[in-house]
């Protein structure tokens, strides 16, 4: 093949490596820009309806996201393999589920936000999110059996006899 022509197809190929990578650098800025204004949009709703404590927050650590072109808000219980997902559905309903590991997601409850003016109504709002999950996270663990740490005497531990030691002449141990 002349060497010309191979030029020619090698130019062409770059052209078309470059602009494919602009393309999907675009894309990508695009989808970015999307996600960002969809969380802007979840968080401002999220402080409209919802009014958690300061201890909820650190406990539960909300953590804004996008699932599936959706925003929920996650909340992770550090002593559970589960994560909470609270998803708004119309208005001012929104929908908790839990992803358990291993688990499909199940739905816990569906909820009334707050109203924006009134700290009461969110805060109830909050507390209605946190007992939820503090429910489930209960029920799961269900009621934790104390171990028992008394041990028995080390002089107990053994079921097996020993045999009393035996001198041979001369005071030598025969070895038993």
């Amino acid at each position: 093949m002349d060497q010309a022509l191979v030029d020619v197809f090698e130019q062409a190929r770059k052209v078309v490596a470059d602009a494919d990578r602009k393309i999907a650098e675009e894309e990508e800025r695009r989808r970015e820009s999307e996600r960002e204004s969809l969380l802007q949009q979840l968080g401002a709703r999220l402080e409209d309806s919802f009014d958690f404590t300061s201890k909820e927050k650190l406990e539960l650590q909300p953590r804004l996201d996008v699932q599936e072109g959706v925003g929920v808000v996650e909340f992770v219980v550090r002593s559970q393999r589960a994560i909470f997902l609270l998803l708004p559905v119309e208005s001012n309903t929104w929908t908790l589920q839990v992803v358990d590991d291993g688990h499909k997601p199940q739905v816990l409850s569906v909820f009334q936000g707050g109203t924006k003016t009134e700290q009461a109504s969110r805060r109830l709002a909050a507390a209605r999110i946190v007992t939820a999950v503090g429910n489930w996270v209960q029920n799961v663990k269900g009621p934790q059996a104390v171990p028992n740490t008394k041990q028995s005497p080390r002089w107990n531990d053994r079921d097996e006899s020993k045999p009393e030691l035996t001198y041979g002449t001369m005071g030598k141990f025969l070895g038993y």
